[in-house]
């Protein structure tokens, strides 16, 4: 129980990203690139002060620290290419069928049962999700076949790297992991920043991208690897629903953004259905005594 409640509380904190993001003014592609950047260079700064310089030296078949890091910034660009091209709502809605993919193939891939209780907590988390999301549509952006082709590819992406991760887990460390995952991603994303209006943060902006980078992503995603270990990836999918609810909370706090009544309703079931999984979901999968799980499809021929 406790390892769950940790990941609910890591993600209810990352509802302070959205509002990091509505303060800077700056393109969503040098935002992403600065937070993956800033967050790989506090790691070394942090791994250097702390003697543990080594971890950054690439373990055994560093193709799968390289495979993962691709991953995530292909995860970055096809969310915010949802975006672009509909709106945050539309995005939201297809992003997170993410742990729909978890529980239909996390079992396949990882040695964890099938977790009823995340299916169950599935069905409010979802609703509430909807309900959020449809609240925050103001009609701004159009909903086409791309854009959700885009969102379920950002779902299923964001579900191969929570699933690869956690492989990881069982053999190389935590800072390792996010260290490689960083400077993999911001290098893929930094072609991406050709014909940007303004790379470099300005100002007051600076300071935000520098806690977004430190703190709410090589801190913050140091301690989620870390608690990949102690928790199922089916778990984590839901409790991640959390996510937009503090957000929502937090621009109604901070910018004053209406909260509106299906906000309230949806962000109670979200609620609801990560009390559900902090209680009645173990905090680590059971050993799967069944034959070996099977590799990845990228691993294959490489051992």
């Amino acid at each position: 129980m406790r390892w769950n409640l940790a990941v609910a509380g890591l993600a209810a904190s990352w509802g302070v990203i959205a509002v990091i993001v509505a303060g800077v003014d700056l393109d969503a592609r040098a935002l992403v690139f600065w937070r993956l950047a800033l967050a790989a260079l506090a790691l070394l700064v942090i791994l250097a002060a702390v003697g543990r310089f080594d971890l950054v030296r690439l373990p055994d078949r560093p193709w799968r620290l390289a495979v993962v890091g691709a991953v995530l910034g292909a995860h970055w660009f096809l969310f915010f290419e949802t975006i672009k091209r509909s709106s945050v709502a539309v995005a939201v809605l297809t992003v997170y069928t993410a742990p729909i993919f978890l529980a239909a193939v996390a079992p396949l891939f990882l040695p964890e049962r099938r977790s009823r209780v995340a299916i169950v907590a599935l069905v409010p988390a979802s609703a509430g999700l909807v309900l959020i999301a449809l609240a925050g549509e103001e009609g701004g952006g159009a909903v086409d076949a791309v854009a959700v082709a885009l969102g379920l590819a950002a779902a299923a992406t964001y579900a191969a790297l929570v699933i690869a991760t956690k492989r990881l887990t069982f053999s190389v460390e935590p800072a390792t992991i996010a260290f490689w995952n960083y400077a993999v991603a911001a290098l893929v994303l930094a072609p991406f920043l050709l014909g940007v209006p303004r790379v470099l943060p300005e100002d007051a902006e600076i300071a935000w991208v520098a806690v977004l980078g430190v703190v709410f992503t090589a801190l913050s995603g140091l301690l989620y690897i870390w608690l990949l270990r102690r928790v199922t990836a089916q778990a984590i999918g839901i409790l991640a629903y959390l996510e937009p609810v503090s957000a929502a909370l937090l621009a109604w706090a901070v910018l004053d953004e209406q909260l509106t009544a299906p906000v309230l309703l949806g962000g109670a079931l979200v609620v609801a259905a990560g009390l559900l999984v902090v209680v009645a979901e173990p905090d680590e999968a059971a050993p799967i005594e069944a034959p070996p799980v099977r590799p990845l499809p990228s691993t294959r021929g490489a051992e």
